[in-house]
């Protein structure tokens, strides 16, 4: 059993050299066994002497020695021969499920193909830190139970190993059980075979952590294509059945002329040379006319047809466009306007245009052939628009080119490109959805909705974004200013005459039965892609806004007939929220399975908001923004207004959820998330001093904040305990305080102000007198002496007086934190109280019925260095985030007691209650960002940097500052989130951009340091949550090994854990917004620092089912 190899493992695994000398011992033994039989009998018989009892025991021990001998150099000799031999095989390429490719593996290591194959109940093999470990003989014995260790079985497992946590005894039992390390070669890619279908597609997964994209299928993965319909609805979903043939197909055919123009429209085109030409060239009309005959179509393939058509319009917009840019030295002077179109700057009237019939001809017979208006629309300039540069290689960034283009740019290249991925990894979506409408299993169906809800997952987080990719040296790949004013001018819709027209149909204008009365016709727009239509038809989205049906109906006829019918078949029968709808059980009633439905029906009406919210920010950033636009025409011609009427639509999809002490009602049907309040505050005469041990607890009224506000020390109940002397004291440092704005500004005289009140502040000189301060005294003067140091280090001084300095050293000591400012002393323990009245419209009153007089708390700073708005912005929105952090905290201390108890369902709703909370901090810092204008936001994060990067024992970089920023400093928050949820809130990688690299460096070093400026309290709190066994992805970990637990359940914990670490997500975005907003030079960084995150974060959710999935194949198996 030693010797045996394995036909994909290079390596042999071999006898040890310690398991050799145990045979070579023992066949010393043998020959004495009869040695000591003689002895015996000698012994018995007194005839034998002593001489011949020795000479047969050398002879005995002499034999036995050269026995052994033999036997170690034979095993030595066959091992090396051996392995030899095995090295000298060829590799199978036909073992197990798996294909490996052309690679060349790391030497001495195990392929992660072979790791692969061993995924079943009998041989059950899983790598841990680049370690493959043979876990077989330990199945039964796993204190978690076997069915964790199957679920990753074949499969990395490092993450998982490490969160759930193991003792010394576990780690060395795990050493026992290597089976050897892990091939280093990261780039390893495999063939997966797929399942139930029985086809293979190639998962484009990097071996270590897992890729964001699958990559689409192979281009030979359809058996069989040719004999299938070019647009057929299947696993490709709405992408060609096989890939577009190229332009060389066209050769041979009447429309090769344009195949050959193809390559000229770049060059030509844009300038009006191509309009030029076709005008002035007799012989190229002739060809072109020829294609415009009946016949040209005789013998041409669908896929042929299909190219024709693309070329055609390509070339049709080339010489109706061309040239006609205000910027550009165009030949189309006799049609010029001069006005100012929208959209773009363009000089033609498209009223006076007509589209002579050298292209009208060709063009209308290729659009009566295929059904479509003679415009090239998305399946023109996206579906049949691209081709593989590597044959064999997935669809994506890299590896597909357009085919033809308007322009040289690279922008329209990416803009087209991001299409294709999206609708090649929404093929998943589509599959789900034929699925999902067929089943009659409710199992089946809640398996699928969490793989549509997946797939909708990865479409929107890896395949949008992509539009904002930058290339190596931080430049758009498509810039939203090239896109405005080059490309979508060329695009965009218009009215556009066709010479020998003799379409009798009514137009826009009302007119019919004129062969010259120009057709409106839409430009490419992603409302003519099929897949959100089928996302809403599935889901059972309708549709309010008889112009929004209008439009989307108009936008039905630029896609394919085989689009359209399973469109109309999709739309005919009940949708799965009708399915959902119709099984509900009766009021009162409990059913556990429809429970989950539900839920996993309402993530995915979340994934599609979310797909719709994207797009949103697509026209925001590509039309609007570049525009300075309030109200913008998308390039299909019709206004964006629907797509805000289609957001609501998709909310009032929603079912809504069953309340109980387990889940949360946040999914209504109006889906509005609970308003975000502020709690009233005590009067002044009750604010009590609180003990050391309670000023910053985190369960406090006030969150993360301090118990007491920061007030003048005469109006405090502390106050009134000091001696006279050290009241005065207290109260000059208020004033000092008071004074930083006007006397810091511009190396003002601040330094020597507080200098000059040395002598009056001598009571802060004795050590006893400030460390005998009650806490609430304390904690006062640490914030404000810290804001006079930095107001001191900002006027040009290296530190601040010694009558500031020696009080702040002794107070921070008696404190627990770093003698300097920071978050805690500019945000946490720097805000007050005013009570102001609150204010509602007239007609808000009269529907209310009464008049609510009672007085409404703002939270406002109490020192300030600049005293500018943008400042009071940065600070009170942070102050109002940590004091709604008392609910987040709440959540998770439900969180705990669940787990502990083993209550599933409590854990599922404080999951719910953190997602919740992120996403309503979301929308709270969308608001501030739409209402607020940013302009003057980096001026003052430069004017803020000298009092708050100065103060520390060293002058911060803006790198290290933006780091700082984006974590809050030493803010407690965003690490509990983290630690809650069982993930690093910046784990180590290697990212491609060195600078990206060393920026990661910079924010783990700021999240470290910041951690010991911390309230002792909420270290504490951190150090509780950081502790082995208690976070919330361990307690789904070890449920999944739980025998008792139901598929429902699994379903709940992995949504729930799922939905709060996307929420995470989401308000991490919005912190690298804020960065980006106060520094602009470093957004490219840190927008490819946040990629880099967001693709870690990704890789750690939850796939709970899907490991059960796998068990019980294994098991079957």
């Amino acid at each position: 059993r030693c010797f045996v190899g394995t036909s994909q493992q290079s390596s042999l695994v071999c006898l040890p050299r310690q398991h050799l000398a145990v045979v070579s011992l023992v066949v010393l033994l043998i020959p004495l066994i009869p040695f000591v039989v003689s002895v015996f009998q000698m012994a018995a018989s007194a005839d034998d002497s002593l001489s011949r009892l020795l000479r047969r025991a050398s002879l005995t021990v002499s034999a036995g020695l050269a026995a052994g001998a033999a036997v170690s150099a034979a095993a030595v000799v066959y091992r090396r021969t051996h392995r030899r031999m095995l090295e000298s095989l060829p590799v199978s390429s036909s073992a197990g499920d798996i294909v490996e490719e052309v690679v060349t593996p790391a030497p001495d290591g195990i392929l992660w193909s072979e790791l692969a194959r061993h995924d079943s109940l009998d041989e059950a093999w899983i790598a841990i830190s680049g370690q493959v470990y043979n876990v077989t003989p330990f199945l039964e014995d796993h204190p978690g139970g076997k069915l964790l260790l199957l679920a990753f079985a074949g499969r990395e497992a490092t993450e998982p190993f490490e969160t759930v946590g193991h003792s010394a005894l576990a780690q060395r039992e795990l050493r026992r059980l290597r089976v050897g390390a892990l091939c280093k070669d990261p780039h390893t890619y495999s063939l997966v075979k797929a399942g139930a279908d029985g086809g293979a597609r190639r998962v484009v997964e990097r071996l270590r952590g897992g890729a964001q994209l699958t990559g689409g299928s192979k281009a030979a993965d359809e058996e069989g294509a040719a004999s299938l319909g070019l647009w057929e609805v299947g696993s490709r979903g709405f992408m060609p059945t096989r890939d577009p043939v190229g332009i060389e197909a066209l050769f041979g055919t009447k429309f090769d002329v344009f195949a050959e123009l193809a390559d000229l429209l770049p060059s030509m085109g844009f300038t009006g040379a191509l309009r030029k030409r076709l005008d002035g060239d007799s012989e190229l009309q002739r060809r072109l006319l020829a294609a415009g005959d009946a016949s040209a179509l005789q013998g041409l393939s669908e896929d042929q047809i299909e190219r024709a058509f693309m070329v055609a319009g390509y070339t049709m917009l080339a010489y109706w466009r061309g040239g006609t840019l205000a910027y550009s030295s165009g030949t189309g002077a006799d049609h010029v306007s001069r006005k100012n179109v929208e959209g773009g700057t363009c000089n033609i009237d498209d009223t006076k245009f007509v589209l002579p019939a050298f292209l009208a001809k060709p063009l209308l017979l290729l659009s009566n052939h295929l059904g479509r208006p003679p415009m090239p629309d998305y399946i023109a300039t996206v579906l049949y628009n691209w081709t593989r540069i590597d044959k064999t290689g997935p669809v994506s960034t890299s590896n597909i080119r357009c085919v033809v283009r308007l322009t040289g740019l690279q922008d329209e290249e990416w803009f087209f490109k991001t299409h294709v991925i999206i609708e090649s990894e929404a093929a998943q979506i589509v599959a789900s959805i034929i699925r999902a409408t067929e089943t009659k299993d409710d199992d089946e169906l809640l398996s699928l909705l969490m793989d549509l809800e997946e797939a909708l997952w990865r479409v929107v987080r890896a395949c949008l974004p992509i539009m904002y990719e930058r290339n190596e040296s931080g430049t758009p790949q498509c810039s939203e200013h090239m896109f405005y004013q080059v490309l979508r001018p060329l695009i965009k819709a218009g009215t556009l005459a066709f010479e020998g027209d003799t379409a009798t149909a009514t137009t826009d204008t009302g007119a019919a039965g004129n062969s010259l009365v120009p057709r409106f016709l839409h430009g490419p727009s992603g409302a003519m892609s099929s897949l959100l239509p089928c996302i809403d038809a599935a889901c059972g989205i309708e549709t309010s806004s008889a112009r929004l049906r209008d439009a989307l109906k108009m936008f039905e006829k630029s896609m394919p007939h085989a689009h359209r019918e399973f469109l109309a078949k999709l739309k005919s029968q009940p949708s799965i929220r009708d399915r959902i709808l119709a099984t509900r059980p009766e009021s009162g009633e409990v059913n556990e399975q429809h429970d989950a439905l539900t839920r996993s029906f309402n993530r995915v009406i979340s994934r599609v908001l979310d797909f719709r919210w994207q797009h949103w920010q697509y026209v925001k950033n590509y039309i609007m923004k570049p525009g300075a636009l309030s109200h913008a025409v998308g390039s299909g011609g019709t206004s964006f207004d629907y797509l805000q009427q289609h957001i609501t639509d998709t909310e009032k999809a929603r079912i809504r959820e069953r309340g109980g002490d387990g889940f949360s009602k946040l999914h209504t049907e109006n889906g509005e998330l609970p308003p975000m309040h502020l709690p009233p505050t005590p009067a002044a005469g009750r604010r009590d001093q609180t003990h050391s041990r309670e000023f910053w607890s985190v369960d406090g009224d006030h969150g993360l904040l301090s118990r007491e506000p920061l007030v003048a020390p005469n109006l405090a109940p502390w106050g009134q305990t000091l001696v006279p002397p050290m009241l005065e004291a207290m109260n000059l440092i208020w004033d000092l305080c008071q004074k930083v704005p006007s006397l810091c500004t511009g190396n003002g005289p601040y330094y020597e102000t507080v200098d000059a009140l040395a002598p009056k502040l001598a009571v802060l000189q004795d050590d006893r007198a400030v460390a005998g301060l009650s806490e609430s005294a304390r904690e006062y003067l640490m914030t404000s002496l810290s804001h006079i140091k930095a107001g001191c280090m900002a006027s040009g001084n290296r530190k601040p007086p010694r009558c500031i300095e020696k009080p702040l050293q002794v107070v921070a000591r008696s404190v627990g934190r770093p003698p300097f400012l920071d978050f805690t002393e500019l945000v946490l323990c720097n805000w007050d109280t005013t009570t102001v009245d609150s204010t509602r419209g007239q007609e808000a009153e009269q529907a209310a019925g009464h008049q609510d007089e009672t007085p409404e708390p703002k939270r406002h700073v109490v020192w300030r260095f600049l005293a500018m708005p943008d400042e009071e912005w940065y600070r009170a929105t942070h102050i109002v985030m940590h004091e709604e952090a008392r609910e987040v905290v709440a959540a998770i201390r439900v969180g705990h007691v669940a787990m502990r108890d083993l209550n599933d369902r409590a854990a599922v709703s404080s999951m719910v209650r953190v997602g919740a909370w992120c996403n309503k901090f979301c929308d709270f810092f969308d608001a501030y960002f739409e209402a607020k204008d940013s302009r003057t936001e980096s001026v003052m994060i430069r004017r803020l940097e000298p009092f708050i990067t100065r103060s520390g024992n060293h002058e911060l970089s803006i790198e290290e500052t933006a780091c700082w920023v984006y974590c809050m400093g030493s803010s407690v928050l965003f690490l509990a989130l983290h630690a809650y949820l069982g993930i690093q809130m910046c784990p180590e990688f290697e990212a491609e951009n060195p600078e990206v690299e060393a920026l990661g460096e910079t924010l783990r070093r700021m999240i470290k340091e910041g951690r010991v400026c911390m309230p002792v309290a909420h270290r504490e709190f951190l150090e509780q949550l950081e502790k082995p066994g208690v976070s919330m992805r361990q307690y789904c970990f070890r449920r999944f090994g739980a025998k008792r637990v139901s598929v429902e359940v699994l379903h709940d914990l992995e949504a729930g854990y799922n939905d709060s670490l996307y929420a995470l997500g989401r308000l991490l975005s919005r912190r690298v917004h804020l960065v980006s907003r106060f520094f602009p030079q470093l957004a490219g960084n840190f927008g490819a620092l946040n990629s880099d995150l967001e693709a870690a974060m990704q890789h750690s959710r939850l796939q709970l089912l899907n490991m059960r999935q796998r068990v019980f194949r294994s098991l079957q198996a």
